[in-house]
């Protein structure tokens, strides 16, 4: 497949399967071993953010590799990070790198704001800023 192929595909993932949340359609989308640990991520992160919604804000393609940074908005209505639900709204960016063969996603890596997204649940809580003049937490 040509980048701008590989680029579409994961333009295409992200909609149907982040955010229409299909995971019988995630497996016409990803092969080899990422076939069950993907979709069972998956399956986790739509049971505790139902109405999660991603936005691709920049994708980058070379090779067999895509790039995406994603804008991810949701209500923590249930478990998650074996923690129960807050109800507490987030928003989050998570930087993904897919590699693509034959038209499946086959690898992927990721990086997130994961403390952010932590003090956003309340689960904990980043020290204030500390005046260096006299170390106290300001």
């Amino acid at each position: 497949m040509s980048v701008q192929e590989n680029k579409d595909l994961i333009r295409r993932y992200v909609e149907e399967v982040y955010n229409q949340q299909d995971l019988d359609l995630a497996m016409d989308y990803v092969g080899g071993e990422l076939k069950e640990a993907g979709t069972d991520h998956l399956k986790q992160f739509f049971t505790a953010f139902p109405d999660s919604q991603t936005t691709l804000l920049d994708l980058f393609g070379e090779d067999d590799k895509v790039v995406a940074r994603l804008l991810i908005r949701g209500t923590n209505q249930g478990p998650f990070a074996g923690q129960p639900p807050t109800g507490r709204e987030v928003e989050f960016i998570s930087f993904r790198i897919y590699r693509i063969e034959d038209q499946k996603i086959v690898e992927t890596w990721a990086m997130q704001d994961r403390m952010g997204l932590m003090e956003q649940l309340g689960f904990v809580k980043m020290v204030g800023d500390v005046n260096w003049a006299d170390g106290e937490e300001d």
